[in-house]
């Protein structure tokens, strides 16, 4: 068995998605041709630091990029989502090459201070009248096409804890009640402008829900003189009563390229609840509007729930036949899909009589004037020991290690040499790399990579600068 089957057979890749792309004859006889590359038909290099050489030192440097990429598209693990340093996903949208995305927000809120709704904490509560109750979501940006969806609210029916772990596809049970006002849910936010938070204008975009006085208002306001509404701390009197907000849309089978993810900043001093209500007893003139505040904040637990329908779009096609990743391969923030690479002609560099100087991966992406799916902005590499684990590449740590989105050339460029030189010393399997974006579990972000065999006029790079001895 050769490396590279050894390679393959650790993998364990369906056998029908890439035993014609390693084992038929054309790819037998491409290995041959890569060997022949690379060790022997490179061209000289012009430059790279050889001004300040004296002749006699230049040891045959050369410089090759004829190498063969396998390239393909696996599905992406759940990711951590609870309480991050980041925004909550919020919204859905439909990508015509990545599928349907649905993003919800699972918070709990928080009391202002222990409270009594009753006047003068004894009065009736039959002397109320609430005006409103509106939730307000600070926004930090969007990924997608903006419009409007409708928005829904539920209360939980399951505990949810500060100090447990929650993922991208994590669930709780909530009720059956949608708290939102009645024909109030079809909202089209604008993340691009500044929004009104009770009535001030204020410097960030915002989301405004109206809730029903009904649903949420009026069985929090019936609490009052229990224990329910005595605080936050302690016992924790009012998350236990009240579990928590289940929040989400509900936008039946969206249109190709429609709809957008919002990203939600849930501890921002203008993410909260207000409940606007009057005390009518008494004189006209003293019925004053009261404002009453549920909190979200760094006390709140909190995580959102993703779910992306990949079936029958062309991320989808590709995770059930990895041969179609040598025409275009997929990385998706949020569980969605990461990239792999091989570079299957590395088994045979062992001839110690050379050494890489440089290696830059090249990875061209496809992006359009206007496109709405911006690529993103950092991808990064990692590869893979025999116990299946991931880890930075030991180029990670060095200042050019690269991955920044060139939206002028449309790719990025990587600095591996340190890892290819692992390998060819023996040091490190010839493993594929996992290409994955930055901030996966906190963007909505997503990229279309040239593969080895793309129509397109760019394609993926190994480019090996070497000095043979």
């Amino acid at each position: 068995m050769t490396k590279f089957s050894a390679r393959m057979e650790f993998l364990q890749i369906k056998p029908r998605t890439f035993q014609r792309l390693l084992l038929n004859t054309k790819h037998l006889i491409l290995s041959v041709i890569l060997i022949a590359l690379v060790l022997v038909s490179c061209n000289k290099v012009d430059s790279f630091g050889l001004q300040v050489q004296p002749e006699q030192d230049l040891l045959g440097i050369n410089q090759t990029d004829s190498t063969t990429l396998l390239t393909y598209t696996v599905k992406e693990d759940s990711l951590p989502s609870d309480e991050i340093n980041g925004p909550n996903m919020l919204g859905s949208s439909n990508d015509p090459f990545f599928g349907t995305t649905n993003a919800s927000v699972y918070t709990h809120i928080r009391l202002e201070q222990s409270y009594d709704f009753r006047p003068n904490g004894t009065g009736s509560l039959d002397s109320l009248v609430v005006d409103s109750v509106i939730l307000y979501l600070a926004l930090d940006g969007y990924y997608g096409s903006l419009g409007a969806q409708t928005f829904e609210v539920y209360q939980l029916a399951e505990d949810l804890w500060l100090d447990s772990s929650y993922y991208t596809n994590s669930t709780l049970l909530t009720n059956t009640t949608d708290l939102v006002s009645s024909g109030s849910g079809i909202i089209d936010p604008d993340p691009l402008v500044p929004g009104y938070v009770n009535g001030e204008l204020v410097d960030e975009a915002v989301l405004r829900i109206p809730l029903s006085i009904n649903d949420f208002a009026w069985p929090i306001i019936n609490e009052s003189g229990n224990a329910t509404l005595n605080g936050n701390d302690g016992t924790n009197e009012f998350i236990e009563w009240y579990k928590g907000l289940f929040i989400t849309t509900n936008n039946s089978s969206p249109s190709l390229n429609q709809g957008c993810i919002y990203y939600t900043d849930l501890l921002s001093s203008n993410s909260k609840i207000s409940l606007y209500y009057r005390d009518t007893s008494g004189l006209a003139a003293e019925h004053d509007t009261i404002q009453f505040d549920f909190n979200l904040n760094s006390n709140c637990a909190r995580f959102h729930n993703v779910t992306i329908d990949q079936n029958s779009y062309p991320v989808g096609d590709q995770l059930d036949d990895s041969t179609l990743g040598q025409e275009t391969f997929f990385v998706q923030s949020l569980g969605g899909a990461k990239g792999k690479i091989l570079f299957p002609f590395l088994d045979y560099i062992n001839d110690s009589s050379y050494v890489i100087n440089k290696a830059e991966l090249i990875l061209p992406f496809q992006f359009y004037f206007l496109d709405a799916y911006l690529p993103s902005t950092v991808l990064y590499l990692t590869s893979e020991n025999e116990n299946g684990d991931d880890s930075f590449l030991p180029d990670f740590y060095e200042s050019d290690h690269g991955g920044v989105a060139d939206l002028n050339n449309h790719y990025y460029k990587f600095n591996i040499t340190r890892y290819v030189n692992e390998i060819v010393a023996g040091k490190s399997l010839n493993l594929p790399l996992t290409v994955i974006t930055s901030g996966s579990g906190i963007t909505a972000n997503r990229v279309i990579l040239n593969g080895n065999n793309t129509s397109k006029k760019d394609k993926p790079r190994l480019i090996l600068t070497y000095s043979n001895y």
